[in-house]
């Protein structure tokens, strides 16, 4: 995958688990490369697995836990950009189940790790002066780079990121 930046298992925290795929190991290898560690003696999971760490574009370290006898992978998340994982890792068309538990238990209990999750809007100026929304991301970090992807691109129209302000009934004036 392009952008994505292979880490070590230093460089992260572990993270808990918020999704897991399912995906054929060829498949999964394809699409990450080859594995970054074994099952470490210190790994607490049933069953062999192999590891990969990865740092996505916009900063969030992920660490991805292949279960080798049930072909299923196991995402661990620091912070809750889940929309943003899967798409970015274009892991919808496979199935994949959201761990709910882990997802309130984070927002219960480690609220600080989630004030960066702030609904925020892409959009697009163009030469015509229509704003458009393109997209709404769940944190600023997460739409900025795409605003960045987009401008890089070298298109005359201008992207903005915007704090989502729906939760103030308020609609952007462009």
């Amino acid at each position: 995958m392009q952008n994505i930046h292979p880490i070590t298992r230093a460089d992260i925290s572990r993270g808990t688990i918020i999704i897991t795929v399912g995906m054929p190991y060829a498949s999964f290898v394809d699409k990450f490369g080859e594995k970054h560690s074994d099952h470490p003696s210190d790994w607490d999971s049933p069953g062999p697995v192999e590891l990969w760490f990865f740092e996505l574009p916009w900063g969030h370290k992920i660490t991805l836990e292949y279960q080798i006898s049930i072909d299923q992978c196991n995402i661990y998340l620091d912070l809750l950009e889940i929309d943003a994982v899967l798409d970015y890792l274009q892991l919808r068309a496979y199935e994949f189940y959201l761990w709910t538990d882990s997802i309130d238990y984070i927002k219960k209990f480690h609220p600080e790790t989630q004030t960066a999750l702030q609904a925020h809007h892409l959009y697009r100026l163009d030469d015509n002066g229509n704003c458009i929304l393109m997209q709404t991301y769940e944190s600023f970090r997460v739409a900025d780079y795409y605003r960045r992807l987009y401008e890089e691109r070298g298109h005359k129209q201008l992207y903005s990121v915007e704090r989502a302000a729906e939760e103030f009934g308020l609609t952007r004036a462009c």
